[in-house]
């Protein structure tokens, strides 16, 4: 079994003492810097397992559509890419078809967690999902997301706002009980957005998605401000 050792001890020991860790390392206000030469054991590049504000020092490079750039193994987690990206190897035809190689591998990945958060940076071509939160309290600001073989953004329960999802092979965001807001959808092979639950969006661009068909399957409501091909959804 992995040896564990406390965030916090890890945190003051690295910003105490100046000490080198393996891919690790903590800045004076203590945001923990994930290294991008990292590969924590085969199918994950870098495994999160303690609560914390991680970021991004560089650009994640996926070797294969079946390996998870960042998986989440604890509850209260920052994700910060820093303006870098997360790489797959999936492309995607146009005008929107499958995407290839297709795969298990997600740009992040969480299950049964709470408040996390990813934000700020980009994540394309994977072989599944860019971002995949199984958690009800999942947030997302200001990611790209594109190219991902199976789709763009899957959570269940949370929000998503000013980011942009294009060129999915799957639905642009899939989920549940979400707020979606003031994002770009476009392109994506399937629905723009498709939502259940207690979903709702508000002040989104639709373009393209579903091939150009219905490109949500939540209905819209007077004043939402929602926009498919420039004109009021409906």
């Amino acid at each position: 079994m992995r040896n564990r050792v406390s965030k916090w001890l890890l945190m003051a020991l690295v910003v105490a003492t100046g000490l080198t860790l393996p891919a690790v390392h903590a800045t004076a206000d203590g945001i923990i810097q994930i290294n991008p030469g990292r590969a924590d054991k085969p199918g994950f590049l870098v495994i999160i397992e303690y609560p914390g504000q991680y970021q991004l020092s560089g650009n994640l490079r996926v070797p294969d559509a079946n390996t998870t750039a960042v998986e989440i193994n604890a509850d209260n987690v920052t994700l910060d890419l820093n303006g870098y990206t997360i790489q797959g190897p999936a492309r995607c035809v146009k005008p929107m078809a499958s995407c290839t190689p297709a795969g298990g591998g997600n740009g992040v990945h969480t299950v049964n967690r709470r408040n996390v958060m990813v934000r700020n940076g980009n994540i394309q071509g994977m072989g599944n999902y860019g971002v995949y939160l199984e958690t009800s309290s999942g947030r997302i600001e200001r990611l790209v997301l594109t190219g991902n073989a199976n789709g763009g953004a899957v959570f269940f329960g949370g929000s998503i706002s000013d980011s942009i999802a294009e060129a999915n092979g799957g639905d642009g965001i899939f989920g549940v009980d979400l707020k979606v807001r003031r994002n770009v959808i476009r392109n994506n092979f399937g629905y723009g957005l498709k939502a259940f639950g207690k979903s709702a969006s508000r002040n989104n661009e639709f373009i393209g998605n579903n091939g150009n068909a219905v490109q949500s399957n939540l209905k819209s409501a007077v004043g939402d401000g929602n926009t498919c091909s420039a004109t009021a959804c409906r």
